[in-house]
């Protein structure tokens, strides 16, 4: 029987091949050793099928249409063993020690459920700000990873939110949530509705400062147009399934309410 893994790397695809070979080369050339590979692939083209297929001891599932992002994901968290779960775009290249920083991220927070790294393209309080000749010079952006490293070290700050394009998942968090929501489609906002779930039941979310991961942002979507149409749409979907369960919360907290509502009204 194989030892379970400490990392389990799960890494949705729909086509971009030069992207998800970057994506697993930088696995392998950073962490080797560390983790499983769970390729789950979303009715790619021949070419990205080629290189999947030639790739020796990953776990390899293919759906033969593009079922989204969380389906996907799902599909591959299923299939993991690891004590730790790494959801990866395929457009992510990691650096020296970055697998490796957010396991530490979680090893040493027993009450975190879920940490990500800081990046060059995202929203919100990960994303780095980086001069446009470092982000379009590999060689750059492996010295920046390093600095980064050296800079903050082993540092984490709480954040109330962490972007899905890498996240590590404590298996244990993972167990008491469940999957992430199918209704969100092709993807954007199912990684939110995920934090927020994580965070109802009692799990911290953190970003490990000093791991940096490059971004391409967007690449499995065909392009910017098609990402914000399908983000408008999900945010819908995003605040109807959240809104409605404030309601419902309130209706159900005393069953009282509603009577002691009409008298305050004079209707009863």
């Amino acid at each position: 029987m194989r030892a379970k893994p400490k990392i389990s790397v799960i890494i949705p695809v729909y086509n971009a091949p030069a992207d998800l070979k970057a994506c697993v080369e930088s696995l392998r050339r950073t962490a080797p050793g560390l983790y499983e590979l769970i390729l789950v692939d979303n009715g790619s083209g021949p070419e990205t099928r080629r290189y999947i297929a030639g790739l020796r001891g990953a776990v390899k599932i293919r759906h033969k249409t593009n079922l989204g992002f969380a389906r996907a994901v799902n599909a591959g968290l299923k299939a993991a063993r690891g004590k730790y779960l790494a959801v990866v775009n395929s457009d992510v290249a990691f650096y020296e020690g970055g697998l490796q920083g957010l396991a530490d991220c979680l090893d040493r927070d027993p009450a975190a459920g879920a940490c990500g790294p800081v990046t060059n393209r995202t929203v919100g309080v990960q994303r780095v700000v980086l001069a446009p000749k470092v982000e379009k010079d590999p060689a750059a952006l492996r010295v920046f990873a390093q600095a980064m490293s050296l800079r903050f070290g082993r540092d984490a700050y709480e954040v109330h939110r962490l972007v899905g394009f890498c996240f590590l998942l404590r298996r244990e968090a993972f167990e008491s949530v469940g999957l992430l929501d199918e209704r969100f489609g092709t993807g954007c906002f199912e990684d939110f509705d995920y934090c927020l779930r994580l965070r109802q039941a009692g799990w911290k979310l953190k970003a490990a400062k000093g791991v940096f991961v490059w971004h391409r942002h967007h690449a499995s979507f065909g392009g910017h147009d098609h990402f914000y149409a399908w983000a408008e749409k999900n945010r819908a979907v995003f605040v109807d399934k959240w809104c409605r369960k404030a309601l419902e919360f309130l209706d159900e907290i005393d069953p009282h309410l509603e009577s002691d509502g009409r008298r305050l009204r004079g209707k009863a």
